[in-house]
């Protein structure tokens, strides 16, 4: 498809000035070249004082903390299905504990900072038609002092991925259309008015972080770091392990740091960049963004937030979504940092596995926010796998209806025709697999390095 044709198919759907020209942006860099790394040995792993340190920043005294909040606002990914788990509806209105939703969980945290420090930090919630109508349900019935803002992302239309014509709305309605990825944030938050209203309010300071990150709470260190040092923008990462193997990684070039994406790696080194030696820390996407500063660059035109192409089957039909990442921006801002953050501040529930981990006695919840357990001695979590059924909500919650006592557990692998008769005990390594008859563990049962397979 030419640019004509692009612009004539674009323009058929009506759609707003800003969404035209994100659309044309993003197409025309998936018909150029991609620019992967030619320099890949001249890449290393930043140098220890390009990094800041968490465990360096000092605890900011109460004055400090009144005027950090004054100027700070905190604004939620929420665009996202639960896919991973078969789960239709949005992953952040999924029941985390205490029949509280991830939605719910978030509201609470900041209601809480604002009743303890008597502040009056506001809270977004970036939707996608996907999650919008669930989210402002949810959010809706919020009690409490916070003010919560929830709006929708753009919506872009999927093209098919022989890039002769875009899917029918006419046939498909809203499949015919996808959230173009959180990277959407800034110009969403620029043509809504949410950017010139929070620096109306002196809101200077602006939190994102991923809806179902848990760990993602409000560090009052890190932001009064950033106020003090001036930091137009900061990117949270942590050390990688070898489970890690996505998101993107910080890299050092001479003197210059900068994110470096999977999309960015030659084929014959993506193996390197998705261990854990060449580079050492990766993005939690825990992004803290001085607004002035984006306003300012904005000013400029739109960020160059690179491509990420996903591809798609959609009613039989092979499409690609162009899509781009809040944390690809750390390249637009001139003395953006990285800071080292403990691993608690990175717990993303992606799968069931990683919902039984945060359901499970391994953490205590208080005021919204999931704290690890003080009793449980182990700094490391279990390694889990779930395997079908359990990847699937409705059979893991079927299956588990009380969260097991994991507090020794190592490691724990689900599989078939397995079910829990209630509360359990697991200790060191347990593998329960069925493949024909099925396993029953009956109520106050303690399994300590136990297979069982049938």
């Amino acid at each position: 498809m030419d640019e004509t044709q692009l612009k004539k198919s674009l323009k058929s759907f009506k759609l707003k000035d800003s969404v035209l020209e994100g659309y044309t942006q993003l197409y025309s860099k998936l018909n150029t070249e991609p620019k992967k790394i030619g320099r890949w040995k001249s890449l290393r792993n930043p140098d220890k004082t390009k990094i800041a340190q968490y465990s360096s920043l000092p605890v900011p005294d109460r004055e400090s903390l009144e005027l950090a909040l004054a100027r700070l606002a905190v604004c939620k990914l929420n665009g996202g299905l639960g896919t991973t788990m078969n789960c239709r509806g949005p992953k952040s209105a999924i029941v985390v504990r205490e029949k509280k939703t991830f939605i719910d969980l978030l509201v609470e945290q900041v209601s809480e900072l604002n009743k303890k420090h008597q502040a009056d930090v506001p809270l977004l919630f970036m939707n996608s038609f996907y999650t919008n109508d669930m989210t402002e349900r949810i959010v809706g019935r919020a009690v409490g002092a916070t003010r919560i803002f929830s709006f929708c992302q753009n919506a872009y239309p999927r093209l098919l991925a022989d890039d002769s014509c875009f899917l029918d709305p006419e046939k498909l309605n809203t499949e015919a259309w996808y959230p173009p990825g959180h990277g959407d944030l800034y110009s969403c938050i620029l043509e809504n008015g949410y950017l010139d209203n929070l620096l109306q309010e002196g809101r200077e300071c602006l939190f994102i972080s991923n809806a179902d990150n848990l760990g993602a709470t409000i560090d009052l260190k890190i932001l009064n770091y950033i106020i003090d040092e001036d930091i137009p923008f900061l990117m949270e990462v942590t050390a990688k392990t070898p489970v890690d193997t996505k998101g993107g990684v910080l890299c050092q070039e001479k003197d210059q740091i900068k994110l470096l994406e999977i999309a960015d790696v030659p084929s014959e080194h993506v193996v390197e960049f998705c261990g854990n030696e060449k580079f050492n820390f990766f993005n939690t996407n825990n992004i803290w963004v001085n607004l002035v500063r984006l306003k300012q660059r904005l000013k400029d035109g739109p960020l160059d937030l690179g491509l990420i192409v996903n591809r798609k089957q959609v009613k039989k039909n092979s499409v690609l979504q162009l899509e781009t990442a809040v944390g690809s921006a750390f390249n637009s801002f001139p003395g953006a940092i990285g800071m080292n953050v403990p691993r608690s501040r990175f717990l993303p529930v992606k799968k069931t596995s990683d919902l039984l981990l945060v359901q499970s006695d391994l953490f205590s919840l208080n005021r919204g926010t999931l704290k690890r357990d003080q009793g449980v001695a182990r700094s490391d979590l279990p390694q889990i796998n779930l395997k079908d059924p359990f990847n699937d909500l409705k059979e893991y919650q079927q299956r588990i209806p009380v969260p097991p006592d994991i507090a020794e557990l190592d490691s724990l692998e689900l599989q078939g025709e397995v079910r829990f008769n209630g509360k359990v005990t697991l200790k060191g390594n347990v593998r329960l697999v069925s493949h024909k008859k099925s396993i029953r563990i009956p109520k106050g049962a303690v399994l300590e390095n136990k297979t069982v397979e049938s």
